[in-house]
C-alpha cells in the first residue's frame, strides 16, 4: 500500500511494509534506493571554460 505524507519540504511517497496490532511500518526511501544504476550517455558538445 502506498501513502502520501506532507512535510515542510513537500509531499513524500511512503510504502507500508508491515502492520501489526500496535504499529504501522513505512518506508520513505526512493524505489531505486540501494540499486545499482547504469546510464548510457552520449556527449554531444564540449564547451571550453571561459
Amino acid at each position: 500500500m502506498q501513502l502520501q505524507a506532507r512535510t515542510p519540504q513537500g509531499e513524500v511517497a511512503l510504502i507500508v511494509t508491515a502492520i501489526d496490532d500496535q504499529a504501522v511500518t513505512v518506508d520513505a526511501n526512493h524505489p531505486l534506493a540501494g540499486k545499482d544504476l547504469v546510464f548510457d550517455i552520449e556527449v554531444v558538445d564540449i564547451v571550453k571554460a571561459a
